[in-house]
C-alpha cells in the first residue's frame, strides 16, 4: 500500500512548497530535479530545500533521481456507518 500524507501537513506549507507539491502532483511517474526547475518560478538551491523540506514532511518521497507527490488522504472521510440513536 503505497504511503498516504495527510492533507493538513500541505496546508501549513508556504506557498512556494505548496506550488513544488503541485507540480509534483501533475506528474504521477515524478520528475526530476531539472525537470522541477523547468515548472516552478525559483532557484536551483530553493527547490532543493524546498524538496528537503517536503520530504521531511512526508509530503513527497525520492525513487531514484525522481521526485513523487505523495497522494493526499482525505482529512474526515464521511461515515458509512449510522450512528446509533
Amino acid at each position: 500500500m503505497p504511503p498516504v500524507a495527510d492533507s493538513s501537513l500541505l496546508n501549513v506549507q508556504p506557498r512556494q512548497r505548496r506550488s513544488v507539491y503541485e507540480a509534483l502532483a501533475k506528474t504521477p511517474d515524478g520528475l526530476s530535479t531539472k525537470d522541477l526547475l523547468a515548472d516552478v518560478e525559483m532557484s536551483e538551491p530553493n527547490l532543493r530545500e524546498s524538496l528537503r523540506k517536503l520530504d521531511a514532511a512526508g509530503l513527497i518521497m525520492r525513487v531514484g533521481r525522481l521526485w513523487t507527490a505523495v497522494p493526499l488522504g482525505a482529512e474526515d472521510p464521511p461515515s458509512s456507518t449510522p450512528e446509533p440513536a
